[in-house]
């Protein structure tokens, strides 16, 4: 059996294999020399009215302004945008009315197909089911009795006798 256990606490150490690195750091280290010195950074300095550093510029005024447009205009082309849309969703509409309505006719045929292929398969069955009595009755006549009729052995006599 496996022995229990002792809870996890604070006074007892959890082992971890020693892998030559601290934890949130990078498992391939490049190795740093001490051999080149370093040159100190220059200082940038940052203006907000000179352009030569674009980068900083707050977004507001980098935006170009829109030339202001009056209200009618604006109506004016979301009426035309509507109406566009309009147009293509009525054209739309027609085609797939005329798809529908082709897959309708389509459907109509097969359905009609099927249906005459049922009646001229109900028409054979019944055929084959006459003809299946037909040949049981013609093989029931055809069973000779061994029981004779008295008539029968009557002509039979007469036929040995002359």
């Amino acid at each position: 059996m496996l022995a229990a256990q002792p809870p996890l606490s604070g006074h007892h150490l959890i082992r971890r294999p020693k892998s030559g690195r601290r934890p949130l750091e990078p498992k391939n280290q490049p190795t740093i020399t001490t051999n080149h010195v370093t040159k100190p950074a220059e200082c940038v300095e940052i203006s907000w009215l000179d352009d030569s550093n674009k980068e900083n510029i707050p977004p507001l005024y980098s935006i170009e302004k829109q030339p202001f447009r009056t209200a009618d205009e604006s109506i004016d082309d979301e009426q035309s945008t509507i109406r566009e849309k309009l147009e293509r969703l009525m054209i739309e509409k027609d085609n797939n009315e005329k798809v529908l309505r082709e897959r309708g006719l389509m459907l109509d045929l097969v359905m009609k197909e099927i249906v005459s292929r049922g009646e001229a398969q109900k028409q054979l069955e019944i055929e084959v089911d006459r003809l299946f009595r037909l040949n049981e009755i013609k093989l029931a006549c055809m069973r000779v009795s061994r029981i004779r009729s008295l008539r029968d052995r009557e002509e039979e006599k007469k036929m040995k006798q002359v």
